[in-house]
């Protein structure tokens, strides 16, 4: 950690902890961190969309296509979960709070 003095009014001194960090790996962190949680969304969001498909379908082949499609959702998902989770455990659990709320209310409008 760094220390930095800053003023602020009335030139009275004040001390803020900033954490030392080089800009390009904070910003290849994030960017993993983004890429991670937008594979773990867009792989949730296929698999949900393919579990609709395949509740509504009667065709034994269409079936088993969609439910190879699902295992591959779902491998992805966990892959990237796990690259995440490396990053911040804590981070992975309010992500899928989130990603959890999200698909509650987007298939409940897609199913009205």
């Amino acid at each position: 950690m760094t220390k930095k003095i800053e003023h602020i009014e009335n030139d009275v001194p004040t001390l803020r902890i900033v954490p030392i960090a080089h800009k390009a790996d904070s910003e290849d962190r994030q960017k993993s961190i983004m890429e991670m949680q937008l594979q773990m969304a867009t792989s949730s969001i296929n698999h949900e969309y393919a579990r609709l498909q395949f509740d509504g379908t009667g065709d034994r082949d269409k079936r088993e296509e969609l439910l190879i499609y699902m295992h591959d959702c779902r491998i992805k998902y966990f892959e990237a979960r796990e690259v995440l989770e490396r990053f911040d455990p804590s981070a992975v659990l309010e992500f899928e709070k989130d990603l959890m709320k999200q698909k509650i209310e987007t298939m409940t409008e897609y199913n009205a």
